[in-house]
């Protein structure tokens, strides 16, 4: 029976396979160096569908190679009394917002629209920096 090796395990033998330290690493997939410490460290355990990527093409695997390797993130709802609230502090320009899935840093920026009447609305938007999280409607 085989054992199924890690995500971190994974990435740190097609590395060092290719001839790269973590810094080559970095700068061939434009993914920062402390990040990909964390992920061969085993503290990162889900990948962003670009982080993925860059690294599927410098380590020559199929993106869906480190997929499978992933931990898988259940499925959450947020309430929508959360979302509001949420909407609210980014109107409100308020900066360091956590994602309420994961807690990691929120990307938020507030979109400027206009109704059939040609009145300005502004909308909140935000997209969690690690996890599928966001506001987009």
């Amino acid at each position: 029976m085989q054992i199924m090796e890690s995500l971190a395990e994974f990435i740190q033998k097609r590395r060092e396979k290719a001839g790269l330290s973590i810094a080559g690493l970095s700068k061939k997939t434009n993914i920062q160096q402390n990040i990909l410490e964390d992920i061969e460290a085993g503290k990162e355990l889900f990948l962003s569908v670009t982080q993925r990527q860059q690294l599927a093409r410098v380590l020559k695997c199929a993106p869906k190679e480190l997929k499978a390797l992933e931990k898988d993130y259940e499925f959450q709802i947020v309430s929508a009394e959360s979302i509001e609230t949420l909407k609210a502090r980014i109107l409100n320009r308020e900066t360091n917002l956590k994602c309420p899935l994961c807690g990691e840093p929120l990307i938020t920026r507030i979109a400027k629209m206009y109704d059939l009447e040609d009145n300005l609305v502004l909308q909140p938007k935000a997209h969690c920096v690690k996890c599928i999280f966001q506001i987009k409607d």
